[in-house]
């Protein structure tokens, strides 16, 4: 833990949460890699990046580990003060850039939509939420939720230019006002639609994950989200157009993501099922690079055309991989550069800080 930073473990330990965050975003990236290879074979129709890939559950759960990590990273339950929320904010910008920056590079090729330009962009948003309180972050992301769906599905319905692949550094260049349309709303993984995501995995993140009161609270929570969506799809079939079915399809993903969210911290309170999901757990600590090597393999064709072969080597190339590098290093290589030059920035905004007359 860096000097001056807020203890995360100041509500209980956090061990047991942030090993089960960890087996959380681990099963997050592993469903990530499943729809990006199946949705990248030849001739399936989730090759054309339409609406409903926004409400994907594992994206969705990504974010929402995602804004989870956030709260674990900038004080847990207790909300930090302004000088430890500048020091964070700046760690976090740094973080959300140069994982954005590897994503436009690994947009050469347009074997599988790459997530990270709108997962860089959306973390820094969110840095702007890291000292507003749970229940503000609830209502932000409820009225967010039921917003954005129809309002996204509306644009794409109409004759809006889209960006044709993955964004890369030219598209900044050339078409600056395209990528930000493509980022905010139109690409496969529009941020404005999981800014309700991340949200609430922040809101989750400042409460007390040791308690398993609380947690079994959030998966209750989780459950009754998932019981709505489908009560609304089974009793309003009238109501079944384009937008209202984005709209029911996010509010299932995002509650399905909580109950996985909630899942994971409980089954890794007891030992015998800690150890026996470690290899996921370790997955977890690494997502960056795993994605990024997942992207690379899809695009080399190295694994051939079909999803059924390709999967099962990558699911066990992963596992192997996070295994194996965790018994010499803690943080994947991609993670410990990002880490390292994030950190720069952490500690410029503290040094600063102190120079500031009382």
């Amino acid at each position: 833990m860096s000097d001056g930073e807020p203890e995360a473990g100041a509500c209980a330990s956090v061990r047991g949460p942030r090993t089960g965050v960890d087996l959380a975003r681990g099963l997050a990236l592993l469903g990530l890699m499943a729809a990006g290879a199946f949705r990248a074979a030849p001739g399936n129709g989730l090759s054309a990046l339409g609406p409903m890939s926004a409400g994907d559950c594992p994206a969705v759960a990504f974010a929402l580990v995602a804004g989870v990590s956030l709260a674990l990273t900038s004080g847990g339950c207790r909300i930090p003060d302004r000088r430890h929320r500048a020091c964070a904010r700046a760690e976090v910008a740094v973080q959300a850039v140069l994982i954005a920056a590897i994503g436009l590079a690994l947009g050469f090729r347009d074997a599988v939509p790459v997530v990270l330009p709108y997962y860089g962009v959306l973390v820094l948003i969110t840095t702007l939420f890291l000292g507003r309180r749970p229940w503000f972050l609830v209502r932000f992301a409820a009225v967010v939720l039921l917003i954005t769906p129809i309002m996204v599905a509306s644009t794409l319905d109409s004759s809006v230019p889209r960006l044709q692949g993955n964004p890369t550094f030219s598209t900044v260049v050339a078409d600056p006002s395209g990528l930000l349309i493509d980022v905010f709303v139109t690409g496969p993984y529009p941020v404005l639609i999981y800014l309700a995501s991340i949200c609430t995995g922040l809101a989750i993140g400042r409460m007390d994950l040791s308690s398993a009161e609380l947690t079994r609270g959030v998966l209750i929570g989780g459950l009754a989200v998932v019981a709505v969506s489908w009560v609304w799809w089974l009793a309003f079939p009238a109501s079944r157009s384009h937008g209202w079915v984005y709209l029911i399809r996010s509010i299932n993903s995002l509650g399905s993501a909580v109950v996985m969210l909630a899942v994971a911290i409980l089954l890794v309170r007891t030992r015998a099922t800690e150890c026996l999901l470690r290899p996921f757990t370790a997955v977890g600590t690494m997502v960056l690079t795993l994605y990024c090597g997942f992207v690379v393999v899809l695009a080399t064709g190295a694994l051939g055309r079909s999803p059924a072969e390709q999967y099962p080597v990558l699911l066990v190339g992963a596992l192997l991989f996070a295994v194996l590098w965790r018994r010499f290093l803690a943080d994947g290589p991609l993670e410990f550069l990002v880490a390292q030059l994030s950190c720069r920035a952490r500690h410029a905004v503290l040094a600063a800080g102190r120079k500031e007359p009382e």
